[in-house]
């Protein structure tokens, strides 16, 4: 009795594990996902890059040590960055920064390290100088922001405060906070 059990029970076992293997022969392999090739990137060592506007006039003129793009995400990085913004033909401002950081398809320029603004904010006026260790400039606003340490020296005057809003096209500048100033004749 307990042989005729055991026979039952090994020809069940024969037959399950036989149906298990036929599944497995019958349901098609699943391919691995394929792998997209990277993206291109580009990479630039003492670019020049100009950008015009509406008029065909240059709006904005860029040097850069380095421009590398990331095939990632298509961010782009720059390295001793300056740029030059034109208000009108008597007006420039000039912008440096240690390095510069553009997101995946913005308008907008997150500087960083040492970061100037330099020009004249009327035609014959002394030169204004703006420092902050960190500055975003979106470009088609024309607006640089930060909410960081600023120092303004415009000839003999002197402002510092917290946090900046500048629009370089109408040429307004302020500071948000813990604002302190000398104005020396």
């Amino acid at each position: 009795m307990i042989w005729r059990v055991f026979v039952v029970f090994m020809l069940l076992l024969v037959a399950a594990m036989s149906v298990v293997v036929s599944r497995r022969e019958s349901e098609p392999e699943s391919a691995a996902p394929a792998r997209e090739p990277p993206q291109l990137g580009y990479y630039m060592v003492d670019a020049r890059v100009t950008e015009t506007g509406p008029d065909g006039r240059p709006r904005y003129r860029m040097e850069a040590e380095r421009v590398l793009q990331n095939p990632v995400d298509l961010s782009i990085h720059l390295e001793d960055l300056r740029l030059g913004y034109s208000a009108d033909a008597e007006r420039r401002w000039t912008l440096t920064a240690e390095s510069g950081f553009v997101p995946p398809g913005s308008r907008k320029i997150d500087l960083s390290g040492n970061v100037l603004i330099v020009g004249q904010p009327q035609p014959g006026s002394e030169t204004a100088v703006v420092r902050t260790e960190r500055l975003s400039l979106d470009t088609d606003a024309n607006i640089a922001t930060t909410p960081a340490r600023v120092d303004i020296e415009w000839g003999r005057r002197r402002l510092s405060g917290i946090g900046l809003k500048a629009d370089l096209k109408a040429e307004r500048v302020q500071l948000e906070s813990a604002v302190h100033g000398r104005f020396a004749r």
